[in-house]
């Protein structure tokens, strides 16, 4: 073996050392790929390089094994602590034990011991405890009474047992009519009527509608639940949902009347902000714009990547070609040369100066020339005299 292969494998032994040294076990491969690569190279196998270096390699166990090793360290646990552990003291194992065995009380009955009481109670026991709530406190139970001084268990042992995502439809799972759900209108009634009163009172948002609304109507959940608000407004005429579709009917609408729009005509239209609409498609406008078919209006001009000597070449290059001695005219340089004024004079700070970087001849056009000494008299005047 030559010598520099030693060095490389003696270093890749000296990492694992030390890796072993600060995590008390064995590298995976994954976490060393670089010395996995000496390691295939020079001894086949990782497993091989690891037995090289003096340890022991990492073999995938069989199924016995692990639910062995999880028994046994059940009972040490047992025999240390005169009782079973509890899931918390077994977190790290929580992931196999639920593979192999499904839930931390099969374990524990397959382990030979007799699992703890369950502490969460049966459907019954969760009905009853919101009656008796209701019955001795006159009142119906909220989120915020779910303590145990008032009898009652934690909110989310009833909706994980009621099989419900809210307060309001464990209520009504167990016969308890929801305060905040109060309404003798059906669904369609319903609907109208919150529909004609969002008209009315031309209600953009929902405190509003807090405000306005008679006792009988249904709560702004129930309306969000069921409609959805910013749908409600929609259609009662009081607000413009912004959605892919909505943009492009507005952007049409504008084509038709007037033309090409501009990004504020549009948020003027849609009675919203430019910002809101390029925020809700998730896109720049004028990409969307073009995604539909349509040229935008307004366009970033094309970056010049010319540096400043090559673009007075380039200038030069297009006069002579194009028969202008003393430079192309302003009002042609896009189209001659492919780029505006703009990009010119930003470079150069005026055309006259971009002539004197080519070598052209100085354009006098509208200024007066003066002499030095005429020069010399005008800075000597007062300012408030005219300059002939």
């Amino acid at each position: 073996m030559k010598e520099t292969q030693e060095k490389i494998i003696a270093n890749a032994f000296s990492k694992v050392r030390a890796f072993y040294d600060l995590h008390g076990r064995t590298p995976i491969r994954r976490e060393f790929e670089q010395v996995n690569t000496i390691a295939r190279k020079y001894f086949g196998t990782w497993n091989n390089f690891i037995t090289a270096a003096g340890f022991k390699p990492n073999v995938t166990k069989s199924k016995s094994e692990i639910t062995e090793e999880l028994f046994n360290l059940v009972h040490e646990f047992y025999k240390t602590h005169k009782r079973i552990p509890m899931r918390r003291e077994f977190s790290n194992k929580s992931s196999t034990i639920t593979k192999y065995f499904g839930s931390w009380n099969k374990f524990i009955a397959e382990s030979g011991f007799e699992p703890n009481s369950r502490r969460i109670p049966s459907k019954i026991k969760l009905k009853n405890s919101l009656i008796q709530y209701r019955i001795k406190n006159q009142k119906i139970p909220a989120v915020s009474d779910c303590i145990s001084k008032n009898g009652l268990y934690n909110f989310r042992s009833y909706f994980t047992h009621f099989g419900v995502n809210s307060w309001p439809d464990v209520l009504e799972y167990v016969g308890l009519r929801p305060y905040f759900r109060m309404t003798t209108m059906s669904e369609p009634e319903a609907k109208e009527a919150v529909i004609k009163l969002i008209r009315k009172h031309k209600i953009l948002y929902g405190k509003d509608y807090l405000r306005l609304k008679p006792e009988n109507y249904p709560s702004l959940w129930y309306l969000k639940e069921k409609f959805g608000w910013n749908k409600l407004c929609y259609l009662a005429g009081t607000k413009v949902p912004l959605t892919k579709v909505s943009v492009k009917d507005h952007y049409m609408g504008l084509i038709k009347a007037s033309g090409k729009p501009t990004v504020k005509e549009l948020a003027a239209k849609m009675k919203t902000t430019p910002g809101a609409i390029i925020w809700k498609l998730d896109q720049n406008l004028n990409d969307f714009i073009t995604s539909i078919g349509h040229e935008p209006i307004h366009k970033t001009p094309n970056r010049c990547k010319l540096t400043k000597k090559q673009l007075a070449e380039h200038y030069k290059a297009k006069s002579l070609e194009h028969g202008y001695e003393n430079g192309i005219p302003r009002d042609k340089l896009k189209e001659l040369t492919g780029y505006p004024r703009e990009v010119y004079e930003r470079r150069y700070f005026s055309m006259n100066d971009l002539r004197l970087a080519c070598n052209l001849k100085f354009v006098h056009r509208g200024s007066k020339r003066y002499s030095e000494e005429e020069l010399w008299d005008i800075l000597k005047k007062p300012k408030y005299m005219k300059i002939p």
